[in-house]
């Protein structure tokens, strides 16, 4: 498990082909999108876009392999827990980008 903080529009990256990113954010919950490729499963590859509706203690599965949870919220900050195999790391956007050479 990954447990990430994050603001509106800034991005969690799962594995290569996999974004989540809040888009608002109160005190009752998020609303999050979710992009890329189901991972494993019959819709293994896959391409989606998605938005969907958590309140705390909430989850969200994007396959059998990754699921997704808000924690908590804190003023503008959705903490989220991320549940994915060792091969498929959970990372805030920036931190991918800078891992891979990639601009912004």
């Amino acid at each position: 498990m990954t447990v990430i903080s994050r603001q509106v529009d800034q991005e969690i990256v799962i594995g290569e082909h996999l974004s989540v990113a809040p888009t608002d954010i109160d005190a009752r919950g998020v609303r999050l999108i979710a992009r890329g490729q189901y991972l494993g499963g019959e819709r293994d590859g896959e391409r989606f876009e998605s938005a969907h509706e958590l309140a705390c203690g909430q989850s969200l599965a994007l396959g059998p392999l990754v699921t997704i949870t808000l924690t908590e919220v804190v003023g503008p900050r959705a903490r989220f827990a991320i549940f994915s195999p060792p091969h498929l790391p959970a990372v805030r956007r920036e931190v991918y980008e800078r891992r891979n050479d990639r601009p912004a």
